[in-house]
């Protein structure tokens, strides 16, 4: 029994402060650039028996990433090069929609909601089930990157270490944050650009400060193991003029401003043939993927440059060779760029599984390309070399649609080693975000750490305490999300879609609460999807269902979201033992409410970091 004690690890390491917290990230840092680096041999693997073997298509690669297998010789079996992506759809539909909804899609999207809204929890399946997903997209030619999928397997990391110590909800978020920093930080080997990624990307205007130290020793002892392996260099060569004349911003701003309205195309139509293409599909949820793997594959055989990561592409480009089979000039870079962005809209929206830096980085450069090219021929003297531009526009491009200007910048420098191109890189990041805030590539983020439950315990408990749902409302609510208990589920799915709404309030006929019905629960539930007629809002009540009265606190209210993923939440009045429903409460409207009545800044007080414990204020923490 005393050996056992001293063994067991929950006790040896459970007293979680400050320096332990430290220790784990570096233990996570360990374990996640192990796991890259069998990732990274495992995609090229399978990419060099799909895209070599049998398409006879010899895929370039970065200067700093060479391939180690063989390169195919002779002509590319075209037909073949657009099969391939239906293929890989197919399984990586099979592997998502059957083990882990929650792996489709970009991944650094899930690592966001699972910071925000899940108290930093990630099912232990997810990270292997979007591993396998990601290499079968990538190696089909499906047009992603890996760094998501990297960083959600090192998130997942992170969340397991922290529920297995049985962390509170503080410290298992930061432990996720230190993951997904290692697996950007080695995959791209970028230590300081995978640490600033993973604390900017969760907040349009914001920055996780408090996760930066674990998430720098997580990123760095990453990219050590990594590059142990796959040798400490950077991804791309960079051999260049560097920025020189003041008068060259103005060209750079230009650009800043290319990239922003590309952005908000891509933006616009990666999420819009999601939600109005492919989920209005009557088809079965599995055949999506491959179905975006047709439409991908229709163009990979007209342009076959706009097939997979494409950072092979980005180096020819800068290096000043021919992209593909295309001379750089004005009109074939932006014809890249734009069907980049097609081909990237239907892999993700489809249900396909992977990241969406590496596309942003090749869309950003085709742009940048195409600014300095047309730059370069109208002023000669003024512009004399476009590689620049292409680095600047990787930078710019991924800035505008994230909303994360300072590891864009950092990462870029860290992926060429063009350092002396900083002010540039400052300039148009700057631009492009300040014209891009509106809109974000991931749903999830959030403005800042006001709208985040992750810090909501940063809120005065006192004013919480003293102001009622009742007060906060003045008595009208809102009914937008309520439907009869006996609507059909595709009614339902119908009026989620068009109202934008994830969870809806059920009412009998009589005028009572009849439960809550969450749409992410039923898109884990396959079976349900032939069903649509025959199954009614009351057959989908949520177990979990919870309701206010006008006169509950405001901290009642956000214990109740802070606890669920329902993001309204009911209001009720009880009279002879009915409860007579009034309306729904979001949680967006307690703290809009918040910030309206006592200022912009809800922080009391800003404790220093001690991962361990929960949020004063809610359980969730």
């Amino acid at each position: 029994m005393r050996w056992r004690g001293l063994l067991d690890f929950r006790g040896i390491f459970g007293n979680v402060n400050t320096r332990t917290i430290y220790l784990y990230s570096i233990a996570i840092g360990l374990l996640s650039g192990l796991i890259a680096v069998l990732f990274d041999f495992m995609l090229e693997g399978a990419s060099y028996l799909t895209m070599n073997l049998w398409a006879q298509f010899s895929v370039p690669q970065p200067a700093g990433d060479p391939i180690t297998w063989p390169t195919a010789e002779g002509p590319p079996n075209r037909l073949l090069l657009a099969l391939l992506p239906v293929l890989g759809g197919l399984v990586a539909g099979v592997l998502v929609k059957t083990f882990a909804p929650e792996a489709e899609g970009t991944g650094t999207d899930s690592y966001i909601d699972a910071f925000h809204n899940k108290a930093g929890v990630m099912r232990s399946r997810v990270p292997l089930v979007k591993s396998l997903a990601t290499i079968a997209t990538l190696a089909s030619g499906g047009s992603a990157g890996k760094e998501g999928p990297v960083a959600q397997i090192g998130a997942g990391i992170g969340s397991a270490l922290g529920g297995l110590i049985q962390m509170g909800a503080r410290a298992r978020r930061t432990l996720m944050v230190a993951g997904a920093a290692a697996g950007l930080g080695a995959i791209f080997k970028a230590p300081l650009g995978g640490a600033l990624t993973a604390v900017e990307v969760l907040y349009k205007e914001d920055l996780e400060t408090d996760a930066l130290t674990p998430a720098i020793l997580g990123s760095v002892t990453a990219y050590t193991v990594f590059c142990s392996v796959e040798g400490f260099n950077h991804i791309f060569t960079f051999e260049h003029d560097i920025f020189r004349s003041p008068v060259e911003l103005i060209f750079y701003a230009v650009l800043g401003l290319v990239c922003s309205g590309a952005g908000y195309l891509y933006i616009r139509f990666l999420h819009g043939s999601k939600r109005y293409f492919f989920d209005r599909l009557p088809i079965n949820r599995y055949m999506l993927p491959p179905l975006g793997g047709l439409l991908v594959g229709a163009i990979g055989y007209w342009r076959p440059e706009v097939i997979g990561q494409g950072l092979g592409y980005v180096q020819q480009l800068i290096s000043g060779d021919p992209v593909g089979s295309l001379r750089a000039s004005v009109g074939a870079l932006a014809l890249l760029a734009g069907l980049k962005i097609l081909t990237t809209s239907f892999t993700i929206s489809s249900g396909g599984s992977g990241g969406v830096f590496a596309p942003s980085l090749f869309i950003g450069a085709m742009l940048g390309g195409s600014v300095g090219t047309l730059s370069h021929e109208m002023f000669p003297e003024l512009v004399p070399d476009i590689g620049p531009f292409v680095v600047v526009g990787m930078g710019a491009f991924f800035a505008g649609v994230a909303n994360a200007p300072i590891a864009s910048l950092m990462m870029v420098c860290e992926l060429t080693g063009a350092y002396e191109l900083l002010p540039p890189l400052m300039v148009v990041a700057t631009v492009a975000l300040v014209t891009s805030r509106r809109w974000s590539i991931y749903n999830n983020q959030v403005d800042n750490k006001f709208f985040s439950r992750a810090h909501l315990w940063e809120m005065n408990p006192n004013i919480l305490k003293s102001m009622t749902v009742g007060e906060m409302t003045r008595g009208v609510y809102d009914r937008f999300a309520i439907v009869s208990n006996d609507t059909p589920l595709f009614q339902i799915e119908a009026l989620a879609r068009e109202h934008g709404e994830t969870d809806m309030v059920l009412q009998n006929r009589a005028g009572d609460l009849a439960g809550l019905v969450s749409l992410r629960d039923l898109e884990r539930n396959e079976e349900l999807e032939d069903l649509g007629t025959f199954v009614l809002a009351h057959d989908l009540v949520n177990r979990q269902t919870v309701f206010l009265t006008p006169g509950d606190n405001l901290i009642s209210a956000l214990e109740f979201f802070g606890d669920r993923e329902f993001d309204k939440i009911p209001i009720v009045e009880t009279r002879s033992g009915r409860r007579q429903l009034l309306g729904h409460v979001r949680y967006v409207d307690i703290l809009d409410f918040y910030k309206r009545e006592h200022g912009s800044n809800p922080a009391v007080h800003s404790p220093d970091f001690a991962g361990s414990g929960q949020p004063p204020a809610t359980p969730s923490g």
